[in-house]
């Protein structure tokens, strides 16, 4: 105690409780201030925000038909508004156009062809992949029963999209290119009906496409030309680049709804099937037929750069001038997911 201090001791210990008083007041400064942060940090996640999506209608964004209808995003205090999409280029491209539009769901041909001319987006998830996704729809009566059948065919593809990459693919299986074919360029919710009324032999698509072809003209009357080898189909997010830097946040707090999406998928998976048949409506059994040729997962990995570059060695052929391959982590933002999901974030950064 200070009163059994001699002298010396008591000179010493007689400042202390100004020392202390000092350092008590910082404290509470300091702690005061870290409550301050804590408390605006708690207050932006329970505030309302807006986001609007521009999405294509397909099995690829489950996990957004997974979080609209459970709630998820609600619960998260997002206000999400969804603007339907025949395929993912019009989707991307549909944000590029108009800034009110925050992110796009989009595969990885359409973001190959607009990364040549430096479009200001970045991807900040993939949302899922397919091996088995796209595939070719032929008319048996216009003499298509195998693949060598579709030389000197009109076929239709949506240009820039991923459909347009795996044609030429499926056709250099067979040793033919697009100079073997005449390639059509048609927006994907056009594709069924130019096969039906016959200005097109074949077309290249993918599901629920596929299906409402082959119930509208009947089965028997079509040919399914299935790829060879696994086509693998990356499904991301894309963001405005300068949303994705002013609005990390609002990203991240996406990111976090999809994930519990994709934990409830995984866990309730026919739930999960009875919710995207009713999104897309499309018939349950369609969505069970093809549910194993997905894979749902919020990640950022290795393989989606190796993709990225190979198909825009492909892509540099459509340019009359010469284009250099971008730098594809230029256009990738992992700040999101690295905050959400770090083991996610699986990139040589």
């Amino acid at each position: 105690m200070i009163s059994s201090q001699n002298k010396h001791h008591r000179a010493r210990y007689t400042a202390a409780p100004a020392a202390w008083l000092c350092l008590l007041s910082f404290g509470l400064l300091f702690f005061g201030f870290l409550s301050t942060g804590c408390s605006t940090d708690h207050n932006q996640a329970n505030t309302p925000i807006n986001i609007t999506l521009a999405a294509e209608m397909s099995l690829l964004p489950a996990t957004v038909w997974v979080a609209e209808e459970k709630g998820i995003f609600k619960k998260h205090n997002i206000n999400l508004t969804v603007l339907e999409y025949d395929s993912g280029r019009n989707a991307l491209e549909s944000m590029l156009k108009d800034p009110t539009i925050n992110i796009s769901t989009v595969a990885q041909t359409p973001v190959v062809f607009n990364s040549f001319n430096n479009e200001p987006y970045v991807i900040f998830a993939t949302m899922a992949y397919s091996l088995d996704d796209t595939k070719l729809l032929a008319r048996k009566d216009h003499g298509i029963e195998k693949p060598e059948d579709l030389k000197g065919k009109k076929i239709g593809a949506t240009v820039r999209s991923t459909g347009h990459y795996f044609l030429e693919g499926f056709l250099n299986h067979y040793n033919y290119n697009l100079k073997d074919i005449t390639l059509v360029d048609v927006d994907a919710s056009e594709l069924k009906s130019k096969l039906e009324s016959g200005e097109l032999d074949a077309i290249t698509t993918w599901e629920p496409h596929i299906t409402n072809a082959e119930k509208s003209m009947g089965k028997e009357k079509l040919t399914l030309l299935i790829s060879p080898t696994p086509f693998r189909k990356d499904f991301f997010f894309t963001a405005h680049k300068d949303y994705a830097i002013k609005h990390s946040d609002r990203l991240e707090r996406f990111l976090s709804a999809l994930i519990e999406a994709e934990d409830y998928i995984t866990k309730h998976p026919e739930d999960a099937q009875n919710i995207i048949a009713y999104r897309l409506g499309v018939k349950l059994e369609l969505v069970k037929a093809i549910w194993g040729n997905f894979t749902f997962d919020v990640s950022l990995e290795q393989s989606i750069l190796v993709n990225l570059e190979n198909e825009a060695l492909w892509a540099t052929e459509f340019f009359k001038d010469s284009k250099k391959v971008p730098n594809y982590l230029d256009f990738i933002d992992i700040k999101p997911l690295l905050k959400v999901k770090p083991h996610g974030v699986n990139l040589i950064y």
